[in-house]
């Protein structure tokens, strides 16, 4: 299983997190984001099984999510951000 920091994410990854965290008037910045790749559990189209665990440190909301090609994780996200799952946001 490997295991990486948000700065180690491809570019095109940061770049929507960023666009996603700056649209509720907050910043990457405010959140720990990590994720998990167990290659073993690869799933069936042979790819490997990823979560992403993100954390927003004011509060200490934390969510995991799924990541598949069929299913982005920052989806998920975004509309964890817009809900309040992770606290009081300006927009």
């Amino acid at each position: 299983m490997a295991r990486h920091l948000y700065r180690e994410f491809p570019a095109d990854e940061q770049k929507a997190v960023a666009t996603v965290c700056t649209q509720v008037g907050l910043a990457p910045q405010d959140f720990e984001i990590t994720d998990e790749v167990n290659d073993f559990a690869a799933s069936p189209s042979g790819t490997a099984a990823r979560q992403v665990t993100v954390r927003r440190m004011a509060t200490g909301s934390q969510s995991v999510y799924e990541d598949s090609e069929s299913s982005p994780w920052i989806v998920e996200f975004e509309s964890d951000l817009e809900c309040g799952l992770f606290g009081r946001v300006s927009a």
